[in-house]
């Protein structure tokens, strides 16, 4: 899917001149703009790993392949007392 904004360069959405109504100017004088493309960023292990884990999926399609059969062909059933049991877990608050 390729998905876009329509946005290619930012003076689609800013306005040319500043907030005074002047014409837009750079903060920084010229010479020390030449380096700000020197900036870089890093990711931890960690940040890595819960990146990794966030992108990973815990579906088992097997296990759903099989319950959305069963409950085509009407044979999918829970027994009630696995129901309650799950109802009053979910009321009940451990010590």
């Amino acid at each position: 899917m390729n998905v876009r904004n329509g946005i290619d360069n930012p003076s689609q959405i800013l306005p040319p001149a500043g907030l005074s109504g002047t014409a837009a100017s750079s903060p920084l004088p010229r010479s020390q703009e030449k380096g700000l493309g020197n900036d870089q960023a890093s990711v931890s292990v960690t940040a890595g790993q819960v990146a990794e884990s966030a992108s990973a999926s815990d579906v088992r399609m097997d296990k759903v392949a099989s319950v959305q059969n069963a409950l085509q062909a009407g044979t999918y059933n829970v027994p009630a007392s696995a129901v309650a049991e799950k109802i009053i877990g979910a009321m009940t608050v451990p010590s």
